[in-house]
């Protein structure tokens, strides 16, 4: 199996067997102020989570059937979220292991220099949610990185254990406290708590995975504006590049309004979601850095259209000055084409035909002095 559960506490983060679904609820049931994360990775463990929590077929087949787009809908308990990712598509190298998990710790570095699958295409890495009061279900069948970048940013979140140390309470503290603690919704508020909080750093991460291809797609488009409209060299496969990012850029502000439609609808309250005003506040974060993406993503594109009117020019600047230059080159031989022509009629009767210095001084010496005649003027003219 391919799935990971942990038991998240007020202190403690512990990874626990979901193969024995009933020790599990026994466990929650123990302890209420505890919640459940499970991550899956594989295609076919949504099946075996659908019998365990009672998921909608709808929901089901909406993660079977793959490319669907960021939305989010909400069930009887629990609400359904959609998030699109994108990665760049795997081109594994020598079939063995060591280079497929290379190319994962190249996709995964964060570093937006990086251009190793810049050549390749973009497709989708969508993120799936099921988010309930005390559990919370991530899926995600590409990124091995991301199951490990919540578990650190969920230890990084708890409450340390030493900071549990009781305060001494007055009388009517302590009764005030004992008959909070009785009411229910005060663990489930927490819980709630927690699995909203997983439930933001989920989707944190895969819109973390736009920040690295935007970085290389800048990278790569400042290196053909450099060649095309700094040193006037533009070639065919830049030109092949540019359609690429293009293609590449066209895709990305898809899914990033995808995504933005989907947290409108949080925010708005489209959906009936039962998120938190905190969580609703992290989500319009969320959506601002979202709208921020897009925007660069834009201002590429723009780029883009800009670099392909600078090609063209470019290409015309050069072809233009290929025609000069060979217009230049037929200016000068015509003249000297004409002292031959003349001077290969066949006649009896032509000036210097007979001399002996017709050849070797006259007709030689006209045509040098016409060649730099012109080469004279063209270069004051400052043709060549």
């Amino acid at each position: 199996m391919t799935i990971s559960a942990y038991v998240i506490g007020r202190h403690s983060l512990k990874q626990v067997d979901i193969s024995e679904p009933l020790s599990v609820r026994k466990e929650m049931k123990e302890h209420p102020e505890e919640s459940l994360w499970i991550h899956a990775n594989d295609r076919g463990d949504i099946f075996r989570l659908q019998d365990v929590f009672g998921l909608h077929p709808l929901a089901v087949q909406a993660i079977v059937h793959t490319h669907q787009p960021s939305k989010v809908e909400e069930y009887d308990s629990y609400m359904f979220t959609i998030i699109d990712g994108v990665k760049y598509e795997r081109q594994k190298r020598g079939g063995d292991k060591e280079g497929e998990r290379q190319d994962e710790d190249v996709s995964n570095s964060g570093n937006p220099g990086n251009n190793a699958y810049s050549d390749n295409n973009l497709e989708e890495d969508d993120l799936y949610i099921f988010l309930e009061q005390r559990w919370i279900i991530t899926i995600n069948f590409n990124s091995q990185q991301l199951q490990s970048n919540i578990r650190q940013k969920i230890s990084k979140s708890l409450i340390p254990s030493h900071r549990s140390i009781p305060i001494p309470l007055s009388e009517q503290q302590e009764q005030q406290q004992q008959s909070l603690s009785s009411q229910t919704n005060v663990d489930s508020s927490y819980n709630r708590g927690i699995c909203e909080m997983v439930y933001r750093f989920a989707i944190e991460e895969i819109i973390s995975s736009y920040y690295p291809i935007l970085g290389s797609i800048n990278a790569k488009l400042e290196q053909i504006e450099d060649h095309v409209i700094l040193q006037q060299q533009p070639t065919k496969s830049q030109l092949l590049d540019i359609h690429v990012i293009r293609r590449k850029l066209s895709f990305l502000e898809n899914t990033l309004t995808m995504i933005t439609t989907a947290f409108t609808d949080i925010t708005n309250g489209v959906v009936r979601t039962k998120l938190s005003k905190d969580s609703l506040r992290n989500i319009r974060s969320l959506n601002d850095r979202v709208t921020y993406l897009k925007n660069n993503v834009e201002n590429m594109y723009q780029r883009v259209i800009n670099l392909r009117e600078a090609y063209n020019s470019s290409l015309n600047a050069n072809l233009n000055e290929t025609i000069r230059t060979l217009t230049v080159i037929a200016t000068i031989i015509l003249p000297l084409t004409l002292i031959t022509g003349i001077y290969g009629m066949n006649f009896d009767v032509m000036p210097e035909l007979h001399s002996p210095f017709g050849y070797y001084y006259y007709s030689l010496l006209l045509m040098a002095v016409v060649a730099a005649g012109m080469l004279i003027y063209f270069k004051n003219k400052k043709w060549i």
